[in-house]
């Protein structure tokens, strides 16, 4: 699983600038809560996402994880005392509890939509682990449980100016496209006058979305729609 570990230093600060509407996704997820009040989130990073949740639902039970130290150093002094963070990795993480939905706002899992089509876009390169995953994320969920995924668009090259003077850049290649999976190598790079101050190489993978719906369904989910605000594609454990 992809780590962040170079760039957490710069993360938020990509993050606040319009990459993802946090506020948008949170109160996507605040629509569904209703009674769901026990919450997970799968790639919790700096706890942008959470930060925003707790303005709206104080009340509710909120786990983390993340599989980067780092980011969770971040997570903890932006939420303080409320939810409990938790360095795991979430495909052989035990948390001995279950919860009322799992939130993947990117770190992990999300949908990844390009032109008519939905793939399942995953920062693991092995489609056996993604699905054991996916299955452990299942047995941490509740009956009727719900799987919100966050829906991004295509990577693409491109710049974008932050604060400070520094410019942050991306390079997209691809590298494998066969049998409905594609394997792409994402360079972040983030300078200030030429000189580059943080630079990660990650790979990710791209399910198409006719193999996304075996996957999930073999990992126990049920597809129930796409949330009104097109934030997320939610999915039920099926009973």
């Amino acid at each position: 699983m992809s780590q962040y570990t170079s760039i957490t230093d710069y993360y938020d600060l990509l993050m606040t600038q319009g990459y993802y509407d946090y506020q948008g996704m949170a109160d996507a997820v605040y629509s569904l809560m209703k009674n769901r009040q026990k919450i997970l989130e799968i790639g919790v990073g700096t706890g942008l996402l959470a930060e925003k949740l707790l303005l709206l639902a104080p009340e509710s039970e909120f786990t983390g994880v993340d599989i980067t130290s780092s980011m969770l150093d971040v997570a903890r002094k932006r939420l303080g005392k409320w939810g409990k963070l938790v360095e795991a990795d979430v495909i052989d993480m035990n948390l001995q509890e279950t919860f009322d939905m799992a939130v993947s706002s990117g770190g992990v899992w999300v949908i990844n939509q390009r032109d008519d089509r939905f793939d399942l876009g995953t920062h693991d390169n092995n489609f056996e682990r993604d699905l054991k995953g996916l299955t452990n994320v299942c047995k941490h969920l509740r009956e009727h449980g719900l799987l919100l995924l966050s829906v991004q668009g295509d990577q693409k090259k491109y710049e974008q100016s932050l604060p400070s003077g520094i410019l942050y850049s991306q390079d997209v290649k691809q590298l494998i496209d066969n049998n409905g999976i594609e394997v792409f190598e994402k360079s972040y790079f983030f300078k200030k006058d030429n000189e580059i101050l943080a630079q990660q190489k990650l790979r990710l993978k791209f399910i198409r979305q006719e193999k996304k719906e075996e996957i999930l369904k073999q990992a126990g989910f049920n597809f129930l729609g796409i949330h009104d605000s097109q934030k997320f594609h939610i999915y039920e454990k099926s009973s």
